[in-house]
């Protein structure tokens, strides 16, 4: 059985086959994760960067790493191994960004929250994100959002294709752009 992805902004956007029509500019994508954002967010970049496009989480995070307010582990593919120093920072919320298989246009972005990502969830580089959140739920209760990238393909040895290279550059401008925003617009969310 292939894995769930629950969309909850557009029923059809998740459809093998069919035009992706989510998020498609830098400030909707902001408004996306103004809805996750708050003061004291962690954002978790998980990533394979043998796999060609499942580096996109990592790329982003080594994109943003000291350009934003929030912090930003690059965890690769062990984000577990990382849950301690996250759960002794008590953030409010929790963003993971990560290359998603959700059957869309390759360089497609959603942020779903973490409920909205069902059985083994579609990650592309083994353990899916789900397994990490629920530790986390375990160990720290708090707002858990997936920044998701359909990935292309994930040969190895391989770049990132051209559609998720320029998703990875939106993500980054989308963090920056928020974190230009004046902070009532994210601490209100």
């Amino acid at each position: 059985m292939p894995p769930a992805f629950a969309d909850q902004h557009d029923p059809d956007s998740n459809s093998a086959g069919r035009d992706h029509r989510g998020i498609d500019t830098v400030e909707h994508l902001a408004d996306h994760l103004a809805e996750f954002a708050s003061g004291s967010m962690v954002i978790v970049c998980i990533g394979n960067t043998l796999a060609g496009d499942d580096a996109a989480g990592v790329e982003v995070g080594k994109k943003l790493s000291g350009q934003i307010p929030w912090k930003v582990f690059n965890t690769q593919t062990v984000p577990e191994s990382f849950l301690m120093k996250i759960v002794e920072l008590k953030p409010e919320s929790v963003l993971l960004v990560d290359a998603l298989d959700f059957g869309v246009a390759p360089g497609a972005v959603e942020v779903v929250s973490a409920e909205g990502i069902t059985g083994q969830g579609p990650s592309t580089h083994g353990p899916a994100p789900l397994a990490f959140l629920e530790l986390l739920g375990m160990m720290h209760p708090c707002r858990c959002a997936v920044l998701g990238i359909q990935p292309k393909s994930g040969d190895l040895d391989a770049p990132l294709s051209d559609p998720v290279a320029k998703a990875v550059d939106m993500v980054v401008h989308a963090f920056k752009y928020l974190a230009q925003r004046p902070q009532s617009a994210t601490e209100s969310r």
